[in-house]
């Protein structure tokens, strides 16, 4: 089997573009964490629906305040204490104040809250102001949080923990949102065993099935890991057709380079048009990746051929897998993304091959108030570079290389 035509990683990116996002389900909003958003969220009521004391201290008419200080205070007629949970009976006239605590209700007629360390209580029903107040301090008004139709979030967005409680305080307890990505993963070779079996010479556990699946479920997706397949291509035919049937995208671990055993592109392109679209990326690790599109049922599904070292496997997935699952996911990119990417300095000097796109982990240090970039060399069987890895760098393929001291721009992993 040879390569075919070896693409750079721009044109590879190309070949897995416009997967259309995947069907809106409904979900309780409390279990929607890291789910995608399908359509807008908005308030159906005001937040707060009352106003609200943000302080402890006593409701008064703020003009009553005025000119008030530790010299002249202002003297009011206590009128009452709002009760957490209450409504107050009462109203706050002109001269009168309320007791108030942290989320009370503000009585009708009271415009301020004034702090309790700027008062005093000279007797049981009077209050000695210290301190002048403004019209709506220490005040959450009406509305002031969300106004009733008010864009929450919009589709396409993460949720995260602070969403979800956002929802709560406005009753907001179903959501529309993406179906999460099936995505299949099929290890082949022989030389693999399951990890719980102790190898005999020549054989080695099988680390991809379960480093793919984290990284599967890390991006949002529902990963279904099968058996380990045998180099044998009706089997790798018969199951990647089934996979293909059931799942969105399928990962085909190993079998993607040029031995002689290996049948990925030949069992991709059994299943119908248009097949293989990428075989071979310039880039290292990873370079022989392969890339294809099967139709089912009028929707494209992605088949991806990773290679089987561990490391080329691991960033072949971030680079071009990930990708793929934001756009079944449908979703949209943030700026709260640049915070995964980090600028730094090269601690010492790379080589790489022009023509080629090089992704280099690297671990970082913080020295004399400047980060820097250590490189972790060794090959792509080295798992253990992952594992110390923070992210990687790439070395852009018009480069033969960096100087120790250059600003990099690391990526950074989860």
């Amino acid at each position: 089997m040879e390569f075919f035509k070896v693409v750079s990683p721009a044109e590879a990116m190309e070949a897995v573009q416009g997967f259309a996002p995947l069907p809106a389900e409904e979900a309780p909003a409390f279990e929607a964490a890291g789910r995608i958003l399908a359509e807008d969220v908005l308030s159906p009521v005001d937040l707060p629906d009352f106003p609200r004391a943000t302080m402890d201290g006593y409701a008064i008419l703020a003009a009553d305040s005025f000119g008030a200080g530790d010299s002249i205070p202002a003297y009011l007629d206590m009128v009452g204490e709002v009760r957490m949970g209450e409504a107050p009976a009462f109203r706050v006239s002109r001269g009168q104040a309320a007791r108030v605590s942290t989320g009370g209700m503000i009585p009708e007629g009271a415009d301020a809250v004034v702090m309790e360390e700027y008062t005093s209580r000279p007797d049981e029903g009077t209050l000695e102001v210290r301190r002048p107040v403004s019209a709506g301090e220490n005040v959450l008004a009406t509305g002031d949080d969300l106004r009733k139709g008010e864009l929450i979030l919009p589709a396409g967005r993460r949720l995260r923990s602070q969403d979800i409680g956002a929802f709560a305080g406005v009753g907001v307890t179903v959501l529309k949102v993406r179906r999460r990505p099936r995505v299949a993963i099929l290890p082949t070779g022989d030389e693999l065993v399951d990890p719980r079996v102790e190898p005999r010479p020549g054989q080695v556990r099988d680390i991809n099935r379960f480093s793919l699946a984290a990284a599967v479920m890390e991006a949002g997706g529902v990963p279904e890991a099968g058996d380990i397949l045998p180099d044998d291509l009706p089997a790798i035919q018969a199951r990647l057709r089934e996979a293909a049937e059931r799942a969105d995208v399928v990962l085909i671990s190993g079998g993607s380079s040029m031995g002689v055993r290996d049948h990925t592109v030949e069992a991709i392109d059994s299943l119908g048009e248009p097949g293989v679209l990428v075989h071979g990326i310039s880039i290292k690790p990873g370079k022989p990746t392969i890339i294809g599109r099967v139709r089912r049922g009028g929707v494209d599904k992605a088949v991806v051929g990773i290679p089987g070292h561990p490391v080329s496997a691991f960033m072949i997935f971030h680079a071009f897998v990930r990708p793929i699952l934001r756009q079944l996911s449908g979703e949209v990119p943030t700026l709260a993304d640049a915070a995964r990417r980090v600028r730094a300095r090269l601690s010492r000097n790379l080589s790489s091959a022009a023509g080629r796109e090089d992704l280099v982990r690297v671990y970082l240090e913080e020295k004399e108030g400047a980060l820097l970039a250590h490189p972790l060399m060794g090959n792509s069987a080295m798992i253990s570079t992952l594992t110390r890895a923070d992210g990687f760098i790439t070395i852009p393929l018009e480069r033969e290389g960096l100087p120790a001291g250059s600003e990099v721009r690391v990526t950074l992993y989860g």
